[in-house]
């Protein structure tokens, strides 16, 4: 017998127990009253695994109390963590429908039926029975949670800020980064549309939730660039250095383009330089030696780029570096199949994580706004000098 069918029968004994102690007391107490046959009926139908039948005699029973409430939802229950939500809604949905049911019990298989739907995918559904059970106090704030859930899904950003407020009043929990995260996708679908001045709007919003949300800097000197003021534009990337440098590797091909726009090479030379002091990333290294090869020739861009692993060593440094047709001039003299560790190194970084969530651990080689695995907003970071943001040497192998 499935153990979850065990729960079933918890109402059962607590009722029989209640009965036992109630003949050993003086003055007698009243007799509750005795459970239904047809629960018995059902019960055994259930554990003989015929859970069709067992559901028929369940939806007839026409005696309902408190606790004979509570069974149904109790088997409603079991029937949605198993997978089975088309029984599971017809429970509930045969106990919303009853016109005797207390208003109490009938919110509760409310919030129930409506957990059904969401299970089910059916969000429009859902969405109404939340909405009727936001407006009631027990159950304002699991109701704002589910809501908050399915417009995130949807990508209602407009309802998940208007709620995820109102979550962080009645839950007493800081929403501010994902406030801001929602404000951000708003900024970006305006800026994709070519509108601005929106953007800027949805942006100063996501400041206000988050101060130091990076994705926010990242789409505000965007919005600068696309008014052709590339030198603010810079000026809003540069600032990451100073208090997110993880996420300089992020803006390399903005900050490109916006000097590229302003003719001003040694301008951006003197970023990546700035850049690599405080975020070693692949990106900046690969940039600068680009800009050594292009000026100064390809034997002193290789010991540029040797200097750099030498300095902040990583596998994609020492990639770079042995792959590079004038590594056999720096290395003569060692024994040293280059090609095969080349390749090698190849096929290692093809399995490498740089990205790495601080909240459940999720690793990816690109970086999300949103975790695939755990869906919390900003909570993927690059790796900065083999470690996460803030962790002291030692920390970057300690689990999250």
């Amino acid at each position: 017998m499935d153990p979850v069918w065990l729960l079933l029968l918890l109402p059962l004994a607590a009722a029989s127990g209640w009965v036992m102690g109630a003949r050993e007391r003086k003055p007698r107490a009243p007799e509750r009253a005795p459970v239904p046959e047809a629960y018995y009926r059902g019960l055994n139908l259930l554990l003989n695994e015929q859970p069709d039948r067992a559901l028929k005699v369940f939806l007839e029973a026409t005696d309902l109390d408190s606790d004979t409430v509570e069974m149904h939802i109790a088997l409603g229950n079991l029937f949605r963590r198993r997978g089975d939500i088309e029984r599971a809604t017809q429970i509930h949905q045969n106990l919303v429908e009853r016109s005797d049911l207390a208003d109490s019990l009938r919110s509760l298989a409310l919030f129930e039926l409506a957990q059904d739907y969401f299970k089910a995918g059916l969000f429009d559904r859902s969405e109404s029975l939340f909405q009727e059970l936001r407006q009631l106090p027990d159950y304002r704030e699991p109701a704002c949670r589910f809501l908050l859930q399915i417009y995130d899904q949807e990508k209602e950003w407009h309802s998940a800020i208007v709620v995820g407020e109102e979550l962080s009043t009645v839950s007493r929990q800081d929403y501010s980064e994902t406030l801001a995260q929602y404000c951000c996708e708003l900024a970006d679908n305006a800026l994709r549309q070519g509108k601005a001045g929106k953007a800027e709007y949805y942006l100063e919003s996501a400041f206000r939730y988050d101060g130091r949300c990076i994705r926010a800097a990242i789409l505000s000197g965007r919005v600068a660039a696309s008014r052709g003021n590339h030198a603010g534009a810079i000026g809003i990337w540069r600032g990451l250095e100073q208090w997110a440098p993880e996420a300089l590797g992020e803006v390399v091909e903005l900050v490109s383009r916006s000097y590229a726009e302003l003719d001003d090479e040694q301008g951006f030379r003197g970023f990546l330089e700035s850049a690599l002091e405080k975020n070693p990333d692949a990106r900046i290294v690969s940039s600068l030696v680009e800009m050594s090869r292009n000026h100064r020739g390809g034997l002193v861009s290789t010991q540029i780029l040797l200097d750099i692993v030498r300095k902040y060593p990583s596998l994609e440094g020492l990639y770079q570096l042995l792959r590079n047709r004038n590594a056999p001039e720096l290395f003569r003299g060692e024994s040293l199949d280059i090609e095969l560790i080349a390749r090698l190194l190849s096929e290692a970084m093809g399995h490498s994580r740089e990205y790495h969530c601080r909240q459940c651990g999720f690793n990816s080689s690109t970086l999300h706004w949103q975790c695939p695995g755990c869906k919390a907003w900003g909570s993927v970071q690059k790796r900065l000098f083999g470690r996460e943001r803030g962790e002291s040497p030692g920390q970057g192998n300690q689990p999250v």
